[in-house]
């Protein structure tokens, strides 16, 4: 995960300080129901926070301050990969106009299990961007979409 002015300790070539996601989360969610009204309207869809696990790290005080100070965030952008000798991207989400929402770091007493947070982002905007995977691994054509939650519109 790439968030702009905040480096994780990532040491691969590809994403070298960026920070190493564990796990992962976010929904929308479009009110729907055939039992009041006219029923599936279509309304202002409701999101959630993307929400992610890591190991405490260097990007650790940083969430932190921001979270505690509301610094906006420009940018950031999670992307996942499949393995392999020459990895494929598969996924990409481009977020904009983001907060720290929530940090949450957890520990445990035998040092068994490494320390870990986390970690809540409100964001305005989203662009997801899936490759298709061709017959040779590599890619086979971009399909994309994005939303502006604060507009209620595509983009």
């Amino acid at each position: 995960l790439k968030i702009d002015g905040i480096d994780g300790e990532s040491m691969d070539d590809k994403h070298k300080n960026e920070i190493e996601v564990l796990s992962w989360r976010w929904n929308i969610h479009q009110e729907s129901t055939m039992h009041a009204g006219s029923g599936l309207g279509s309304g202002k869809v409701s999101v959630t926070n993307l929400d992610f696990d890591h190991y405490i790290d260097r990007a650790s005080p940083n969430l932190f301050k921001y979270c505690a100070s509301g610094k906006h965030i420009p940018q950031a952008i999670l992307v996942m990969r499949k393995a392999g000798g020459n990895p494929l991207e598969y996924l990409k989400y481009t977020f904009t106009d983001l907060i720290v929402a929530v940090v949450s770091p957890s520990g445990s007493h035998d040092g068994e299990i490494a320390s870990r947070e986390t970690v809540e982002l409100s964001f305005s905007t989203v662009k997801q961007e899936y490759v298709v995977q061709n017959q040779q691994g590599g890619s086979g054509g971009t399909i994309t979409a994005g939303y502006d939650f604060k507009a209620n519109k595509e983009i």
